[in-house]
């Protein structure tokens, strides 16, 4: 299980510069840093490494470390909480490009336990379908935040013996045009949001695959 042990040695880790690549370290320097024994550093990265955190190799006598993906996942998320609590920022500004979705939007957008959901608390009669927008790289931060935050919450259902899951929403504007962001909680994508709005976006904004937008999330 992980807990602040775990969090606070990935930290020392990263601000050495394992989040890029190896680096050498020496467990009774960390552990002096950390205020902890040279043999308590020793164990706590060896928890990292069973548990899939950082990846460990021998350099001479020393050893040498590197955070894993899912390493710099926790790191994130500990990020993200801390930007909540210092930084309370009250939109984000997301920039990326048109691209052709998988072609449910339309269908999803017009179940009744969405659809009803939709009116009721983002005030607006959705039109039948979503503008899917591939993020560009440097606003990808972002939305893994906007994924940390609670949003306005749509209620997963059942309808006809299938399941539909949760959706959280954030009122939005696109190109200056009022809309609404929504992820899935059960996505396939990582760099891909989904845009609703009462207008056609693609007709009204004149988009075609490519076009680049600007989005602006009110949290």
């Amino acid at each position: 299980m992980i807990d602040f042990r775990h969090i606070y040695m990935l930290k020392e880790i990263a601000l050495i510069g394992g989040k890029d690549k190896f680096v050498e370290i020496s467990t009774s320097k960390i552990g002096e840093k950390m205020g902890i024994s040279q043999q308590t550093a020793s164990r706590w990265i060896t928890e990292l490494f069973n548990m899939d955190l950082v990846q460990k190799k021998r350099s001479g006598r020393k050893i040498a470390v590197k955070i894993t993906r899912k390493g710099m996942d926790i790191l994130r998320r500990e990020s993200f909480d801390y930007r909540r609590i210092f930084e309370s920022p009250e939109y984000i500004e997301l920039t990326g490009e048109v691209i052709t979705g998988l072609g449910e939007g339309r269908y999803y957008i017009t179940r009744k336990g969405y659809y009803n959901q939709i009116k009721e608390k983002l005030f607006f009669e959705p039109y039948p379908g979503t503008l899917n927008v591939r993020i560009y790289p440097g606003d990808l931060d972002k939305v893994n935040f906007l994924r940390s935050l609670p949003g306005i919450s749509l209620k997963g259902f059942v309808s006809q013996g299938r399941t539909f899951g949760n959706v959280k929403a954030f009122l939005s504007t696109i190109n200056g045009v009022e809309a609404a962001l929504i992820m899935p909680d059960r996505s396939h994508y990582t760099d891909v949001i989904e845009v609703i709005s009462r207008d056609n976006l693609r007709k009204k904004l004149k988009l075609e695959d490519g076009s680049t937008v600007d989005i602006v999330v009110y949290l």
